[in-house]
């Protein structure tokens, strides 16, 4: 986090992040369009699936337009972030849809508690593997596309480095115990206590605390998504 906030507020430069993005986004996508092969054959069957498969596929060509491109033109650096952006805007309904694909597959074919293990496992990399790729893709098109966002005029990119973990982390959690009641009619209940971090080792232990609530609410709805 630190080499993102150092980066976009002291030595951000275009063509750096340029040619680092332009080889780092493939290797990410492929990785993650080769555990999406890794399915059951079943699942990757079903509509939502195969759209899935297709956005990242899809993507992963037009990244790979740019291996060759001039990093020192100022026009590939402006199509490169455009290509960002589409790519963005395009995996937006990556999560629900994912989840309906889960939810076809369970409609459709017996289950069994190995496969349904199997595929906890697979989401859980796959949803972190999207956080990690969007914060890639975040960080370069909102620190290079010219344009200071008015809503959040201090963040560096997308991070806010005065940003208040325990408003996130309630937001992070209301939202997953709506989805849960909404589709569920149950969900889990969360208290919490604010402490203040008076040393960086208790500073760091309680953001680790705060950073697994957000997972548990996560993993409890996909849980549940899975055993449907």
């Amino acid at each position: 986090m630190k080499q993102f906030l150092d980066f976009g507020s002291i030595n951000a430069c275009e063509k750096t992040s340029f040619v680092f993005l332009r080889q780092e986004l493939p290797v990410r996508l492929s990785n993650i369009m080769k555990e999406i092969n890794l399915l059951p054959d079943k699942l990757l069957t079903t509509p939502s699936v195969k759209m899935v498969q297709s956005w990242y596929v899809q993507s992963l060509v037009e990244i790979l337009e740019f291996l060759d491109k001039n990093p020192d033109d100022h026009k590939v650096l402006g199509e490169f972030v455009d290509a960002l952006v589409t790519i963005r805007n395009r995996h937006n309904d990556v999560v629900p849809t994912m989840a309906q694909g889960i939810i076809e597959y369970k409609e459709s074919f017996s289950q069994d508690p190995v496969t349904n293990q199997n595929i906890q496992y697979f989401l859980d990399r796959f949803y972190m593997s999207r956080i990690s790729i969007r914060m890639l893709i975040n960080q370069h098109t909102l620190i290079f596309d010219g344009n200071t966002n008015p809503v959040h005029p201090n963040t560096i990119g997308s991070i806010d480095p005065h940003c208040k973990v325990s408003d996130v982390v309630q937001d992070a959690f209301h939202s997953a115990k709506m989805l849960c009641d909404q589709y569920y009619l149950r969900s889990l209940r969360w208290f919490y206590r604010r402490e203040t971090a008076r040393t960086k080792n208790r500073q760091s232990a309680l953001c680790m605390c705060l950073l697994t609530c957000i997972i548990c609410c996560l993993s409890f709805s996909r849980m549940q998504c899975v055993q449907r």
